[in-house]
């Protein structure tokens, strides 16, 4: 097959959607069977290493570059098909060329299901676009099959179109770091000895304030145990650096900012859990990171965290500050129990990989193209 991909997000200092590009189609390229067209509006400094063919010419508006220079250029090269894991995807492909089917990632519906997480010019582009796209897509992916149920329940696709793919955690984190690498980043990051740690853009949707205040609440029994918040800024923030300056244990609670893949592994390798409370997610990478590094979790019940997990976390409502609370101080407390779900959550996340998602997803392809 010779598929056209969308690979803007895999840039300098991604995350969730970013690292999915990255990683499906280095294992999707490992297979050697298809040719991969990379498209982009930015440089292709990231690609130095792949041998694939690069198109894009540098526009600064991402969404302005999708609807007209990718348009053409699709239409133009005739692939087989286009893949776009970011959502999003020219309109005109479905109106203009309809015989180039399109696949897309939808990664999440927090843009309907949680509107005030977003930036208003976000919500308008995606809330009025991502219909039509779906209505016109050969097939969706998502990366959970909670997020498939969010789909068929709010965009107009037929059930058989939608196809749940399962992301997985870096193979990196499979390796514990080795001393010198625990030594070099616990001093450049300032790590306290005895600390929980939450991943992810700082963000409303990562219900990092409630975190925090439920750590407030658990901390004067704990006076050895910190919090660490390892992530990069994100849209409407200022309520979290709000929380954290006026918190009374600021003193304990350290934002590291985003980091590297070392750095990460250290934190979870050195972490007494990860505590991801989030609000919704799609699938929620850094829950099989932690588990994949040998780091016990705590995490949230509802949309797809509880099927990521598989029971393999300690899960607590989201919205309750007490259960978050009770749940950091039972990982805090019980070596038994974090021991066990560092036994379950090594065997979860030995069940999911990166192979495993490139060749559900290209099977998505195989299937719209009707090529094997």
């Amino acid at each position: 097959m010779r598929i056209l991909v969308d690979v803007t997000t895999w840039c300098p200092g991604r995350t969730g959607v970013g690292l999915y590009t990255e990683h499906v189609l280095r294992s999707w390229l490992a297979h050697g069977q298809d040719e991969l067209i990379f498209a982009t509006n930015k440089d292709f400094s990231e690609f130095a290493d792949i041998d694939v063919q690069k198109i894009g010419p540098r526009m600064p508006i991402r969404a302005a570059w999708m609807q007209t220079a990718l348009a053409v250029q699709t239409a133009k090269l005739r692939p087989d098909a286009a893949f776009f894991p970011n959502y999003m995807a020219p309109l005109s492909l479905a109106a203009h060329v309809p015989n180039i089917p399109y696949v897309v990632t939808v990664h999440d519906l927090a843009i309907f299901l949680y509107p005030e997480t977003f930036t208003f010019k976000k919500r308008v582009l995606q809330r009025l676009l991502l219909p039509t796209l779906a209505r016109g897509a050969a097939a969706i992916l998502t990366p959970s099959e909670a997020t498939r149920r969010d789909v068929l329940r709010i965009l107009p696709v037929k059930p058989e179109n939608v196809i749940a793919v399962p992301l997985a955690a870096d193979d990196r984190f499979n390796t514990p770091p080795d001393e010198l690498t625990i030594a070099r980043e616990r001093q450049s990051l300032d790590l306290p000895k005895h600390f929980l740690l939450a991943v992810g853009t700082l963000e409303p949707r990562k219900n990092l304030v409630r975190l925090i205040e439920a750590f407030e609440h658990i901390a004067p029994q704990h006076p050895d145990v910190h919090l660490v918040l390892a992530g990069g800024r994100g849209w409407k923030d200022e309520g979290i650096a709000r929380t954290l300056n006026a918190s009374p244990l600021k003193h304990r609670i350290h934002p590291v900012g985003y980091v590297s893949v070392d750095a990460l592994k250290v934190l979870y390798h050195e972490a007494i859990a990860l505590c991801y409370p989030s609000l919704y997610e799609g699938f929620g990478l850094p829950v099989v990171e932690a588990m994949a590094c040998g780091a016990p979790v705590l995490t949230s019940r509802g949309s797809s965290l509880d099927e990521v997990a598989a029971g393999a976390a300690v899960a607590v409502d989201p919205l309750n500050l007490d259960e978050i609370g009770d749940g950091m101080t039972r990982l805090i407390t019980d070596a038994g129990l974090r021991a066990d779900l560092r036994a379950r959550g090594l065997k979860r996340a030995a069940e999911l990989s990166w192979e495993k998602t490139a060749a559900g997803t290209r099977a998505v392809f195989s299937r719209v193209t009707g090529k094997a």
